[in-house]
């Protein structure tokens, strides 16, 4: 919730520039890359708590297993 509160407050911070004339290139650029960096960075998040649950529960009956759902 906070991230989308975050992402509100750059979308109306963009909105002021615009009103004001002040809007350029680079105040997308830098959202842009913002935000970009924070997906980067919840792929490797994700990836790393995979690799992790890889390492212990592999080739165990433990070991999540779609095919075995419902």
């Amino acid at each position: 919730m906070v991230d989308t509160l975050e992402f509100i407050d750059d979308l109306t911070e963009l909105q002021e520039l615009y009103r004001q004339g002040d809007l350029r290139e680079i105040d997308f650029a830098l959202a842009i890359q913002k935000y970009t960096k924070r997906v980067e960075q919840f792929e490797k998040d994700m990836q790393a708590e995979q690799d992790q649950m890889d390492l212990f529960f592999k080739d165990t009956p433990f070991a999540y297993n779609p095919t075995r759902e419902v």
